[in-house]
């Protein structure tokens, strides 16, 4: 049997549509922007996301997995979607902790942070530069989450938990009075009064 040059063409387009699906796929591009923030766990079965932020240009999601809360950037690129960043977090069991966090500088920048509690006598967060302060109420097992469409350096974030009446509970730092630094350390301490 002979093929025509037009059926070995058609194999060929057949082939090279193929292998193009195949390449984006296996680099992350999805139809839906969740299917590309969720192509990042990969065969994690216990993902359940909490909270979604969307902006012009691309969504970011909250996650909950069994290895603790993974904040992804989805970005629309044509006609699909993909991924670029994420961030995680190493599971805790703190009275107050961040469960989202995310400051893209990227051609469309954008930050994103949300905080859950299980402490009753936290009510507010106020989060933010200090001539854009955000504060919103928490409740205990419910997160809060900010965003901004712009980057937000984190040394003018200062996040604070707040009490009913407004006082300062907790604040979002790294630890004072330490010469050694882990990015595990940064988390919510109970309020010392000074800076």
């Amino acid at each position: 049997m002979r093929l025509t040059l037009n059926k070995v063409a058609g194999i060929v387009f057949v082939i090279a549509i193929t292998l193009g699906i195949w390449f984006l796929y296996s680099s992350g591009y999805r139809f839906s922007s969740l299917g590309a923030a969720k192509a990042h766990f990969n065969a994690e079965k216990s993902v359940t996301d909490f909270g979604e932020v969307n902006f012009q240009w691309g969504k970011v999601y909250l996650f909950r997995t069994s290895k603790g809360p993974r904040t992804v950037l989805a970005i629309k690129e044509g006609f699909l979607w993909r991924a670029p960043v994420t961030v995680h977090f190493p599971q805790n069991s703190d009275n107050i902790k961040t469960v989202g966090w995310m400051s893209y500088t990227g051609k469309d920048p954008a930050t994103v942070f949300a905080v859950e509690t299980s402490d009753p006598t936290i009510s507010y967060i106020e989060v933010g530069p200090t001539t854009e302060r955000i504060k919103k109420e928490i409740t205990v097992n419910s997160p809060v989450i900010f965003s901004w469409d712009k980057p937000v350096d984190f040394n003018t974030f200062n996040p604070v938990a707040l009490s009913k009446e407004g006082n300062v509970l907790f604040e979002y730092r790294y630890p004072k009075n330490t010469t050694t630094i882990s990015s595990d350390d940064l988390k919510w301490y109970p309020f010392s009064g000074s800076n």
